[in-house]
């Protein structure tokens, strides 16, 4: 028990880490994170596209 508790904390942590140092990037640099927005919007449909065509 103790031992999930120690890794889902752990995995909290590194979530709100990284949210905000999205947050962060986004408030010094907005045009790059808007930028990477497109890119990975981009990309999802380009991995979804590519599943449909494997199926």
């Amino acid at each position: 028990m103790k031992k999930e508790m120690i890794i889902g904390s752990t995995v909290v942590g590194m979530a709100l880490a990284g949210y905000g140092a999205w947050c962060m990037y986004k408030k010094y640099c907005p045009e790059c994170a808007d930028h990477m927005e497109k890119d990975m919007k981009k990309m999802k449909k380009n991995v979804e596209k590519s599943i449909e065509n494997m199926m």
